[in-house]
């Protein structure tokens, strides 16, 4: 998503795009097959720009304990300050762009795969209270009872037993 610069008065300006789905091209683009919804509020003041990007989308996941795909409802919130010229600027802002002065346009298609590599959470799990599946027989423990034998000693403990008794 470009923003034209060449002539953006000072002010407050909205700007939506819906991207296609699988056009991106970036790390976890899979994740994303759904179109994403973009919504660009811009402040323009002096040589400053406030950006603040939002996006939805539906993101497609499987589960890491029962390997069962799942979709999750993505909507997250991004702040930034532009600057531009090379001059200094104090700010409380975390993050700060600056942009030459010679610059048409703000391309803010890195920020958005930012965005949405940064929502994929760490965990992926379909339910909080997902049982995963059972290591020894492959069962889906949310959907039936394992019927493999429970009492497997791991070899390598043996011995101690032994000394057990």
């Amino acid at each position: 998503m470009k923003i034209p610069l060449l002539h953006l008065e000072d002010g407050n300006h909205h700007f939506e795009e819906v991207i296609k789905g699988g056009t991106l091209h970036f790390y976890r683009e899979e994740l994303f097959p759904n179109d994403i919804n973009v919504s660009v509020d811009l402040d323009k003041f002096g040589k400053n720009i406030s950006c603040s990007i939002n996006l939805k989308t539906r993101a497609k996941y499987q589960c890491d304990r029962c390997l069962v795909e799942f979709n999750s409802d993505i909507e997250e919130i991004s702040n930034f300050l532009f600057h531009i010229g090379h001059d200094k600027i104090e700010t409380e802002e975390e993050e700060v762009i600056i942009l030459s002065p010679d610059q048409k346009e703000i391309d803010l298609t890195y920020n958005i795969e930012e965005l949405l590599i940064l929502s994929v959470p760490m965990k992926l799990l379909c339910k909080e209270e997902c049982k995963g599946i059972c290591p020894e027989c492959g069962a889906d423990l949310n959907n039936e009872s394992c019927v493999c034998h429970r009492d497997l000693v791991d070899p390598r403990w043996e011995e101690l037993r032994k000394l057990k008794k």
